[in-house]
């Protein structure tokens, strides 16, 4: 418990609503937390506190925080050069014009429309490091998948990254929450 709150750890495997509540969650907290202010359990703590009493997450998002994932994650490596990092950009929307050739077999000359949302890219004058925050319910035996399955996203996000930024891609990452996890692709 702290400051008269009682902090639960969240129900990953339960109900779909419950891990949808959870990823929604987890994801608003990443993109309004301060990173500079998340250098221990209790600096989240007061952190995730401060987003509910300004709005940014409700009183049932609260509940569902697992402060310690999250204080983690900030303890990481990875968490460790997000707050070290002058330019970090959150949440960052994108629709980019891209030659269809890269994606799709066949389509010579075409373009196509990328978008999408980059949860947190770190910006520096040497190129971009992408970072992927995942909620799912993964285990060390579902991960290999999981890495599969969001490689083609990730990839796309970096393409279009480039081409917006005309820097090259440092890094692609994936983050899984659950197994407190860094994934470099």
């Amino acid at each position: 418990a702290h400051l008269g709150f009682s902090w639960r750890k969240p129900a990953f495997a339960g109900c779909n609503d419950q891990g949808k509540v959870y990823g929604t969650t987890l994801h608003a907290v990443m993109q309004y937390i301060d990173y500079n202010a998340c250098d221990s359990l209790d600096s989240v703590q007061n952190e995730v506190l401060r987003l509910q009493k300004d709005g940014f997450i409700s009183e049932e998002q609260l509940r569902t925080v697992d402060v310690c994932a999250i204080a983690d994650f900030f303890a990481s490596d990875v968490g460790l050069k997000i707050r070290k990092c002058a330019a970090v950009l959150r949440e960052f929307k994108f629709s980019v014009l891209d030659d269809a050739d890269k994606y799709v077999d066949g389509t010579d000359g075409e373009k196509i429309l990328l978008q999408g949302v980059v949860d947190c890219a770190l910006i520096e004058s040497e190129g971009i490091t992408i970072i992927d925050f995942k909620t799912d319910n993964v285990t060390d035996d579902s991960l290999p998948q999981k890495i599969d399955t969001y490689s083609t996203q990730i990839s796309t996000y970096a393409h279009a990254m480039e081409k917006i930024y005309n820097l090259p891609i440092k890094q692609k990452i994936l983050y899984f929450f659950k197994l407190r996890r860094i994934v470099s692709l």
